[in-house]
């Protein structure tokens, strides 16, 4: 057997009263029902709790000292759901969201800024975080969303597409294709290219272009960040495939579009299926419908 949270409650009822039967009115329950549920906890406690004075009940040394740390558990139980509740608020409460780094800079900012034009009251959680602790964060209920990349996505999740940023090809400043309008993916077969790590979902778009061309890039270097990328081909170590982010801009690089439709990098918020949304929750994932409500994955 083992202590119920309600045999708690009748405890603290009976010790405040000091009478039976006056708590079983209180509870609305009966005397007999009730005498059995304090029964029960001292055969579970293995100690008396209450000694009898006349037609009342008085604590014993052990019922004070348990009725000390029943009220405690009941304050810690009633701050926490008060907490819950003001974390949960619609429009007051606090929203746990994972980005992937290559968002960091400029999809977040600007999201988050939209969004709290609106909604003044409502806190954010901050976890940047690869693909794939992103995923891990919200199947584990540690996020309430995720900002990132497609590839990594199975039945157990929604996505909402919210973009498809397109992928340029970055040069150093006077690189021999500088005069070109637009380029082809073939061209790059042994261009020095520098790309992501597997962490970095950009990573997964780009081999998959490469692949479909049957292109095996001359990786130089797989950096963590965009802005290493950035920098790297700035300082003329090779190429990249980016997207135009403010971040990577604030290098000195000369940008050359690229003949091929699917050289775009889908982005779209990821939440879990099975989890019921908190009505903040609903907040921002209305706020994210009404925002990008037509945007099309090509």
């Amino acid at each position: 057997m083992k202590i119920e949270w309600q045999q708690i409650e009748y405890f603290i009822a009976v010790a405040k009263l000091q009478h039976m039967t006056k708590a079983a009115q209180q509870l609305s329950l009966s005397q007999p029902a009730l005498s059995r549920s304090i029964a029960g906890l001292e055969k579970e406690l293995g100690v008396a709790l209450f000694e009898r004075s006349g037609r009342n009940l008085v604590l014993n040394r052990f019922g004070r000292l348990f009725l000390e740390r029943a009220e405690q558990a009941f304050r810690e139980i009633e701050q926490a759901k008060q907490e819950i509740a003001n974390q949960i608020h619609p429009e007051a409460g606090v929203i746990s969201l994972s980005f992937l780094h290559t968002l960091g800079a400029q999809l977040i900012p600007s999201l988050l800024g939209s969004f709290r034009e609106r909604y003044t009251d409502i806190r954010f959680e901050l976890h940047e975080s690869s693909n794939q602790q992103l995923l891990t964060l919200i199947s584990n209920h540690e996020c309430d969303f995720g900002l990132s990349t497609p590839e990594l996505l199975d039945d157990k999740f929604n996505w909402h597409l919210l973009g498809m940023p397109e992928l340029f090809l970055a040069l150093p400043q006077h690189h021999r294709w500088s005069s070109k309008s637009q380029i082809s993916l073939e061209e790059l077969q042994d261009e020095p290219f520098v790309g992501l790590k597997t962490s970095c979902g950009l990573n997964f778009t780009i081999n998959q272009l490469f692949e479909k061309k049957q292109i095996r890039p001359n990786t130089v270097f797989e950096a963590d960040e965009l802005d290493t990328v950035a920098g790297l081909v700035s300082a003329g170590f090779g190429v990249a495939l980016l997207p135009k982010t403010i971040g990577v801009q604030n290098h000195h690089l000369h940008w050359v579009k690229v003949d091929d439709p699917a050289c775009k990098l889908p982005i779209g918020v990821v939440w879990k299926k099975d989890r019921p949304l908190t009505p903040v929750s609903e907040t921002f994932l209305d706020f994210i419908r009404e925002k990008y409500p037509l945007v099309q994955q090509e």
